[in-house]
C-alpha cells in the first residue's frame, strides 16, 4: 500500500499550462483544417524539388513550379499564366501574360475548348495523400449536406457554361449539378481592361477589374461517399443535363495534372508549357455578364453516357471557346464560424476545430515549427504573404514535402494565414503565440542552415520589422496603423490582444542569442510588456540547452538591457525558454522530476513541443509503434511533474497536433483524421483529461510510506502524482506505468478556509475516472473512416464523510486515474 498525501497549497498554477501547437505538417492545414477541399485551388502550384540527401544545402532544396498539378483536363487544352513565377531558389521571375491575373501573386489557368467539342471537363480529386492513393477520390460528401462552390472566371472568347458537381470514381453523382453561365455579347480587348495593380495586401474579396467575376453556387449532397470535383464545360448557354460527365477518355486534347504526376516537367499534351511561355493568340475577351445558376438533378451513368454521345455528335461551333479560371473553392457549408463576418477569407473544417476545442487549450502556438525557419533561405514563413484577400497571398512550398511519398507534393496555399490563426485563438479562448523567423534557417540535420547578418540592413528592415509590424497587425489602432487597418479591413476592427511572441524555432548557438537579443530589444523599445520566448534548440538534454539557459538567467538577473518584459502576462516570468522533447516513454517518465531543481527566477519554461515517440532514441517510426498507450502513459507521468512545478513550467504543448490519414509525415500525433472522420489518439485522451481538470493552485503531493518490501518500493517507482485545485476542489492525477495493480491510500487535507466554505455539509463528493489499456494498444483510423478506440474508460461517483478525506483506491496496471474531490 502506497500513501499519497495531498497537503497545503504550494504555488499558483500557470493559467496557460496546457496549450496547443499548430503547424502545417501531416497535411494539418492544407488538406485538413482548411475547409477548401480543392488541391492546388488557385493554379499556383509551388512545390519542393527535393534532391538526394547526399547533395549539399541549396542543391538539395529547390523550388518547383507546377501550376496545374492535381488537376485533370479532359477534352480541353490548359495553360498556366501570370505576371510572375518562381525560380529554383524561390526568386521572382517575370513571365508573359495575355491578360492580367487577379493579383501579381496569383497565376491562373486559361482553358480552351476546341470548336465543336462537347463533354469536356476538368476535375480535382482533393487531398488524397499521394503515393499509392494518388489516383483516389478524396472529397467527402454526406447525403443532405450543403456544399459551397466558388470560382473566379474571365470569359475570353465565346460564352461558356460551367456544370459543377461532385462525382465518385465511377462517375456516379454524389451531389446535384449546378450550371453557371457567364459571358455575353460585345467583344473587348483584354489588354484594354483596367490595369490598376492591387495593393500588396489586397483585402477586397471581389476582383471586377480586368474582366474577372466571382461565381458562386451551393451543391446538395445526394449520396454519401468519396468523390472528385467535376466541372463540365460547354460553349453557350445550353443545359448539359448530365453536367457533361464524360469520364476522361482518350481525346486528343486530354491532359493530366493529377497525383500520378503526368507532365511534371511543365509540358502538357499539346506542347503548351505550364509557365505560359507561349501565348496562344487568344487576346479577345468578353465582358462578363451577371452569372446564372440552374440546379439539375444528375441522372444515372447510363443516361450520362447516352447524352454525352449525343453531345459529341452536335454541330461544331464556329470558333474555340476560351475561359480563364482561378481560386476554385469547394467546402462544406457548415464551416467553423459560418455566418460570422470575421470569417470572410480562409475557413476551417468544423469537426477539426471542435476536436481542438475539446482539449481546452489556453494558448495556441503557430505557424511552426520548422516551417517558421524554412529549410533554406527564402523558404521561411513570411506572415505578410499570408494576409489579405486569398488571391493576394503568395504561396510557398512546404518543407515537410520531403516526407511525402513523392518528396514534393505539399504546398502552403496560405488560405489559412496569420489572420485566420488569430481568429481561431479568439474563438477557442486561447492566447495567441505566433513564432516568427529569427534570421536563421532550420538548424536540424540535413537542412541548409544559413543566417542573415545581424548588422545587415535586411535584418533590421525585414526580419525585425516583421515582428514590429505583426504586433501592430494584432494590436494596433486602425486609425493610426497601416497593418491594423489591414486587420480591420479583413473583418476584425478590435485588437487580438497579443501579449507574447516566439523568436525563432529550435534555433541555438551564439549566433541565435545575438539575434534574439537584437529582436527582443527592438520589441521592448516599442512594446515593453510583450513576453518573448527564446528557443533552447532541438535536443532535450541539459548540456545542449546550457547556452540558452545561461543566457536566459543572465537576462533574468538584469544583465540584458531591454530584454525583459515589463509587467509580463505570466506573473514572475519575464522571459520564457522553449524546450523541445521527442524521446521514449521511459525517458519521459524519468523526467517527471526534471523541473524540481530549476531556479525560481524570472526565466520560465515552455515545453513547446513534446512527444514520447522514441525519435531521438532511434525507435522505429511507423504506425504500429505510434501513439501507443505506453507512449501516453510516459507523457502523463511527465505532465504530473509539470503540474507540480507549474510555478516555473508555464506552458506545454504536444507536437504535432494534427495528421491526415493517409498523408502523415510524422507517425505519432495528437489528433488524426481522414476526409470524413476525426479520431483523437490515446495521447489526446490523456491530454484532454489533464487539461480539463486543472485548478488555479498547486498543492503539495507526496508519496508516503510504501512499506519496506521490494514490491512496495517498486510500486512507488512506477507511481506518479500531482494535485491542483482551489479552496473547495482538488484534482489528483495518478499514473501507474507498470504492469501490476498498485493499491494506494489517498490522504487529502483541506485548510480552515476550505472548511468554512463547506456550507455546513458533512460530506464530500468524489469522482474517479480511470483510463486503462494494454501498452501496445492504439486508436485506429482507417482511410475509409473505420475507427477503433482502444482505451477502457470507467467513471465512478460517490459521497463520503469529510474532510479530511482518506480512502483506499486501486490503480489498475498501465492506467491513468483522475480523482476529483469536491466539498
Amino acid at each position: 500500500m502506497v500513501t499519497v498525501m495531498v497537503g497545503s497549497a504550494s504555488h499558483p498554477v500557470s493559467d496557460r499550462l496546457y496549450g496547443a501547437f499548430l503547424e502545417d505538417i501531416n497535411m494539418s492545414v492544407d488538406g485538413g483544417l482548411n475547409a477548401n477541399v480543392v488541391n492546388n485551388y488557385s493554379f499556383d502550384g509551388v512545390y519542393l524539388k527535393h534532391r538526394s540527401m547526399r547533395a549539399h544545402g541549396t542543391d538539395r532544396w529547390r523550388t518547383q513550379v507546377d501550376s496545374l498539378r492535381f488537376w485533370q483536363f479532359h477534352g480541353v487544352s490548359a495553360t498556366s499564366y501570370g505576371t510572375e513565377t518562381r525560380g529554383e531558389h524561390g526568386q521572382r521571375i517575370e513571365t508573359s501574360c495575355p491578360a492580367l491575373p487577379l493579383h501579381p501573386n496569383s497565376r491562373y489557368v486559361r482553358v480552351t475548348l476546341p470548336a465543336g467539342r462537347r463533354g469536356a471537363n476538368i476535375e480535382n480529386l482533393g487531398y488524397n495523400g499521394g503515393g499509392k492513393h494518388a489516383g483516389e477520390c478524396a472529397i467527402a460528401i454526406s447525403q443532405g449536406h450543403r456544399y459551397d462552390f466558388s470560382v473566379y472566371v474571365r470569359p475570353v472568347a465565346g460564352v461558356v457554361t460551367l456544370a459543377v458537381s461532385v462525382v465518385n470514381a465511377s462517375g456516379a453523382a454524389l451531389t446535384d449539378c449546378v450550371e453557371l453561365s457567364c459571358g455575353g455579347p460585345g467583344d473587348a480587348d483584354a489588354s484594354s481592361a483596367s490595369t490598376v495593380a492591387a495593393r500588396a495586401c489586397d483585402t477586397d474579396d471581389t476582383a471586377h477589374s480586368n474582366g474577372w467575376v466571382r461565381l458562386t453556387c451551393t451543391l446538395s449532397g445526394m449520396a454519401s461517399g468519396l468523390g472528385k470535383l467535376h466541372i463540365g464545360l460547354v460553349p453557350g448557354n445550353g443545359h448539359l443535363g448530365d453536367c457533361g460527365y464524360a469520364g476522361g477518355g482518350a481525346d486528343a486534347g486530354e491532359q493530366r495534372a493529377d497525383g500520378a504526376r503526368a507532365g511534371r516537367d511543365g509540358m502538357h499534351a499539346d506542347g503548351v508549357r505550364a509557365d505560359g511561355v507561349r501565348a496562344d493568340g487568344h487576346h479577345a475577351g468578353r465582358v462578363a455578364t451577371a452569372p446564372t445558376a440552374v440546379s439539375i438533378a444528375a441522372p444515372s451513368i447510363s443516361q450520362s453516357a447516352a447524352q454525352s454521345a449525343a453531345q459529341l455528335a452536335a454541330p461544331a461551333a464556329l470558333s474555340d471557346t476560351v475561359i480563364d479560371l482561378d481560386c476554385v473553392s469547394l467546402m462544406d457549408a457548415d464551416t467553423w464560424g459560418a455566418g460570422d463576418p470575421k470569417w470572410r477569407y480562409g475557413r476551417f473544417r468544423r469537426d477539426l476545430v471542435e476536436a481542438i476545442a475539446a482539449l481546452k487549450p489556453a494558448f495556441l502556438r503557430f505557424p511552426g515549427g520548422c516551417i517558421t525557419e524554412g529549410v533554406t533561405p527564402g523558404n521561411e514563413y513570411r506572415w505578410k504573404d499570408t494576409v489579405g484577400a486569398l488571391y493576394a497571398r503568395r504561396q510557398q512550398y512546404n518543407m515537410w514535402a520531403f516526407r511525402m511519398p513523392d518528396g514534393s507534393s505539399y504546398s502552403q496555399s496560405y488560405q489559412i494565414g496569420l489572420y485566420e490563426y488569430f481568429c481561431l485563438c479568439e474563438d477557442l479562448g486561447a492566447k495567441p503565440l505566433p513564432t516568427l523567423f529569427a534570421g536563421m534557417t532550420c538548424q536540424s540535420p540535413y537542412r541548409d542552415p544559413q543566417s542573415i547578418p545581424v548588422n545587415s540592413e535586411y535584418f533590421r528592415d525585414v526580419v525585425i520589422q516583421d515582428y514590429l509590424d505583426l504586433i501592430e497587425f494584432a494590436n494596433g489602432d486602425p486609425d493610426t496603423s497601416q497593418w491594423a487597418r489591414v486587420r480591420r479591413d479583413m473583418g476584425h476592427p478590435a485588437p487580438f490582444g497579443l501579449d507574447m511572441i516566439g523568436i525563432g524555432n529550435e534555433n541555438y548557438g551564439e549566433g541565435y542569442m545575438e539575434r534574439f537579443d537584437a529582436i527582443a530589444k527592438a520589441i521592448h523599445e516599442c512594446y515593453p510588456s510583450i513576453l518573448c520566448v527564446m528557443s533552447a534548440g532541438l535536443f532535450p538534454y541539459h548540456l545542449s540547452m546550457r547556452r540558452a539557459w545561461n543566457h536566459a538567467r543572465d537576462i533574468a538577473a538584469g544583465r540584458g538591457e531591454m530584454l525583459l518584459a515589463c509587467d509580463p502576462p505570466l506573473a514572475g516570468s519575464r522571459v520564457i525558454v522553449d524546450e523541445h522533447s521527442y524521446h521514449t516513454p521511459e525517458w519521459f517518465a524519468s523526467q517527471a522530476r526534471r523541473y524540481d531543481g530549476y531556479p525560481r527566477d524570472s526565466a520560465g519554461v515552455m515545453v513547446g513541443e513534446y512527444s514520447a515517440n522514441g525519435y531521438l532514441a532511434g525507435r522505429k517510426q511507423d504506425n504500429a509503434h505510434a501513439n501507443t498507450w505506453a507512449s501516453a502513459l510516459g507523457e502523463a507521468a511527465f505532465l504530473t511533474g509539470c503540474e507540480r512545478n507549474s510555478d516555473v513550467v508555464r506552458m506545454t504543448s504536444y507536437a504535432p497536433l494534427l495528421a491526415r490519414v493517409p498523408g502523415k509525415g510524422w507517425m505519432q500525433n495528437l489528433i488524426e483524421f481522414d476526409a470524413r472522420t476525426v479520431m483523437p489518439t490515446l495521447n489526446a485522451e490523456v491530454e484532454q483529461l489533464f487539461a480539463t481538470h486543472i485548478g488555479p493552485m498547486a498543492y503539495e503531493c507526496e508519496l508516503g510510506d510504501a512499506g519496506h518490501t521490494r514490491a512496495g518500493k517498486a510500486a512507488a517507482g512506477r507511481l506518479f502524482a500531482s494535485a491542483t485545485g482551489d479552496e473547495s476542489t482538488r484534482f489528483i492525477k495518478l499514473v501507474n506505468t507498470g504492469g501490476d495493480r498498485i493499491d494506494v491510500t489517498l490522504d487529502i487535507s483541506f485548510g480552515l478556509r476550505s472548511l468554512g466554505a463547506r456550507s455546513r455539509r458533512d460530506s464530500c463528493r468524489l469522482r474517479v475516472v480511470r483510463l486503462c489499456a494494454a501498452p501496445e494498444a492504439r486508436n485506429v483510423l482507417g482511410a475509409e473512416g473505420v475507427s477503433h478506440r482502444a482505451v477502457e474508460r470507467r467513471e465512478d461517483t460517490f459521497a463520503m464523510a469529510g474532510p479530511p478525506v482518506r480512502f483506499a483506491l486501486g490503480l489498475p496496471a498501465y492506467s491513468v486515474t483522475m480523482v476529483t474531490v469536491t466539498l
